[in-house]
Order: C-alpha cells, then sequence, then structure tokens
C-alpha cells in the first residue's frame, strides 16, 4: 500500500509542479502587453494636452488679435475726428487769408501751404495704420501722435 501512496504523491507533485509553472514566455508577454498599454495610454494623454494647450493658445491668440483690432480702430476713428477739427481749422484759416490784409495775409499766405502739406502726410500715414502690424503698431502710432503734435503746433502759429 505504500507503493501505490508514494506513485499517488509523486503524481500529485508532480502534476502541481506542471500546472503552478507558466509556460514559457507568457508572463513575459503579459509584462510587454502590459507595457504597451501603458505607453498607448501615456501617448493618448499627451495628446489630449497637447490639444488642449494648442486650443487654450488660438483662444487667447482671437482674443489678443480682436483687442488689437478694437484699439487700432479707436484710434484711427479719434483720429479722424481730430483731422475733421483741422479742417475746419484750415479752411477758417483760408478764408481769413482772403479777408486779410497786409502782413497777416502774407503771413498765412506763405504758412497755409506747409500746413496743408503736412496735413496730406498725415493723412497718408493715418491710412496707413490700416496695413501695420502688432508688432509696428506702437511705433507707427507714436510716429503719427508725433506728426499730429507738430500740424498742430503749425497751425496755431499760423493764427
Amino acid at each position: 500500500m505504500v507503493r501505490p501512496i508514494q506513485s499517488f504523491t509523486s503524481i500529485a507533485v508532480l502534476l502541481a509542479s506542471f500546472c503552478a509553472c507558466d509556460k514559457p514566455g507568457v508572463t513575459e508577454q503579459q509584462k510587454e502587453s502590459n507595457a504597451n498599454e501603458q505607453a498607448a495610454n501615456t501617448r493618448n494623454e499627451a495628446i489630449q494636452q497637447m490639444e488642449s494647450a494648442q486650443a487654450k493658445a488660438d483662444k487667447e491668440k482671437a482674443a489678443a488679435q480682436l483687442d488689437f483690432e478694437k484699439s487700432r480702430e479707436d484710434y484711427r476713428h479719434m483720429r479722424r475726428q481730430d483731422l475733421s477739427d483741422l479742417d475746419k481749422k484750415i479752411v477758417d484759416l483760408q478764408t481769413e487769408a482772403r479777408t486779410a490784409s497786409g502782413q497777416t495775409k502774407m503771413n498765412l499766405q506763405q504758412r497755409l501751404p506747409a500746413i496743408q502739406a503736412r496735413r496730406d502726410a498725415f493723412v497718408r500715414h493715418l491710412q496707413e495704420l490700416d496695413t501695420a502690424t502688432p508688432a509696428a503698431w506702437d511705433q507707427a502710432k507714436a510716429n503719427l501722435d508725433k506728426e499730429w503734435s507738430d500740424l498742430k503746433d503749425q497751425l496755431e502759429k499760423a493764427k
């Protein structure tokens, strides 16, 4: 009876060891599969983050462009109103030059062409603001502000 028990035990041990052992390569295959899945998940998360960041950047860029366009339009509108006021003053000076006499008439007639030329240059530069890039805007605006100031001064001196 010892013999059958011993045989049975040997078979049981052999069977248990056979079942307990994984087939060769299965564990490595599972590890590789898990690693591939992790890599795919990480890649997908990175792509989602990148797309989200790009969408945010596009939104911020559009908002900045809109703000710039509004600022440009507000400035041009203000300068066009100033130009309209200036034109009225020039017309007044031209009228005064026609009706004045002596030294006043001669001074106005000498100064009006320079004022008109400077006004025309100002208008050209004002129109150039339509195509000024955001990078060049500050400099173009500063130049136009200086031109405007000089033009006003010249007009005031003509009176």
